[in-house]
């Protein structure tokens, strides 16, 4: 605004001293003369014009062979030059600025730079200025060097220890900064020993540390009495559910220096299994006790090996008992009588059926090993077979069958199961 001032009056001073010396020479003067005195006049009301309009004169300033700005007096450009001075780090700023050359024009004011304006443009064409960066540790500058590189070199060492499966925090033990500025060419550090700098900065790095359990559900059996004995569905399939636990890692430079639970959460619920099982079982009647009784028939295995897996008329169709037995166990005849059977016979795998002097049959099925053949007597109490899996069987046991008169009838009253 000084410098606009200035200029204004120094217009209206020269047309003041133009006014009068124009009307000394107008009074004494011949034709020609007046014609010249004219043209003055009209360049100075032109002047005038143009001022009052907001057109000045200003200069525009070549900096290293390029028009950098148009400043309003050399003294701005003096003043941007000492702006740079503040904005620069170092004492040769000046030694690296090249001197301008100025040329009058005649400008808007508003076409006019600011001082801050010249200074970028001085920073931006001095190729020994440079916008760089200086690493501050604990307010003491260690560096200086390019910004987004000392910014990268920083990110690599702070995540240098992340365990990749979780997730990581992570801090300098010491305050770390990275300072943005104007620096001098010469004032910058090699990015080596930037890089040596920052890998000795102590990392501390904290890890969530999810973890995800299985919890197995549990089978949960429901009697039902109108369904028979084995007969078993499920009603509702289990599913496993899911338990989290979260520990926090506090390591320094990689090592661990404390280990805290945060606790437990179910994340999924399981679902637990509900199994119906039938207790319904297809009891004797009077008169099959009584034949039962009658027979004879003495137990199939040995005394103590044997379990019951699968009843008579079990919901399946099953047509006898299932006793389990381990492996190789010896069957016996219930009662004397005649091979009938000894062979493969299907699904029943391995199987003896004997027939009794009383009309009767027993079947003995899934053998591992038969020991008898077609046509043999046997005894009571004599060793017919071993227990197997063969045929369609889900695990050793004995399939017994007891036969009257080509019918299937409830093998338990026989060999003494209620």
């Amino acid at each position: 605004m000084e410098g606009e001032c200035a200029i204004f009056n120094d217009v209206i001073s020269l047309i003041i001293k133009s006014v009068k010396k124009l009307a000394f020479i107008i009074k004494n003067s011949s034709s020609k003369v007046k014609q010249g005195v004219f043209a003055i006049v009209a360049v100075i009301a032109i002047m005038a014009s143009l001022t009052f309009t907001g057109v000045r004169l200003a200069y525009k300033v070549n900096y290293s062979g390029n028009i950098i700005a148009t400043v309003s007096s050399k003294k701005q450009f003096d003043d941007a030059l000492a702006l740079v001075a503040g904005l620069v780090e170092g004492n040769e700023v000046s030694s690296v600025v090249e001197k301008p050359n100025f040329s009058a024009t005649m400008t808007l004011n508003e076409k006019i730079n600011s001082t801050n304006e010249v200074a970028t443009a001085i920073i931006d064409n001095t190729d020994e200025i440079v916008k760089a960066a200086t690493l501050m540790v604990n307010g003491k500058a260690m560096a200086c060097a390019d910004e987004g590189f000392i910014n990268r070199a920083l990110n690599v060492r702070l995540n240098r220890f992340n365990d990749k499966k979780f997730e990581c925090t992570n801090h300098f033990v010491k305050k770390v900064e990275c300072v943005p500025g104007y620096f001098m060419v010469s004032q910058l550090d090699n990015n080596r020993k930037v890089e040596d700098i920052i890998s000795s900065l102590s990392v501390v790095t904290e890890v969530n540390e999810v973890s995800d359990v299985v919890i197995p559900y549990e089978s949960i059996i429901e009697e039902n009495d109108e369904k028979s004995v084995d007969y078993s569905k499920v009603k509702v399939s289990g599913v496993s559910g899911v338990s989290r636990t979260t520990k926090k890692v506090v390591m320094l430079n990689g090592v661990v220096k404390s280990s805290e639970d945060l606790g437990e959460t179910v994340v999924v619920a399981p679902v637990n299994e509900v199994i119906v099982r039938g207790t319904l079982r297809n009891p004797a009647t009077a008169a099959e006790m009584q034949q039962a009784s009658s027979a004879g028939f003495i137990f199939p295995l040995p005394t103590g090996t044997w379990s019951v897996s699968s009843y008579y008329g079990d919901g399946r169709g099953h047509k006898g008992f299932d006793l389990r037995a381990p492996s190789g166990t010896s069957i016996y005849a219930v009662a004397n009588g005649t091979v009938v059977q000894s062979g493969w016979n299907g699904a029943y795998g391995y199987c003896v059926i004997i027939e009794h002097t009383n009309g009767m049959r027993t079947l003995y099925a899934h053998a591992k090993q038969l020991c008898c053949s077609v046509g043999d007597t046997v005894s009571q109490g004599e060793v017919i077979a071993l227990v197997g899996t063969t045929g369609q069987s889900t695990g050793n046991h004995l399939h017994f069958e007891v036969i009257v008169g080509g019918r299937n009838v409830n093998p338990g009253p026989y060999i003494n199961i209620g």
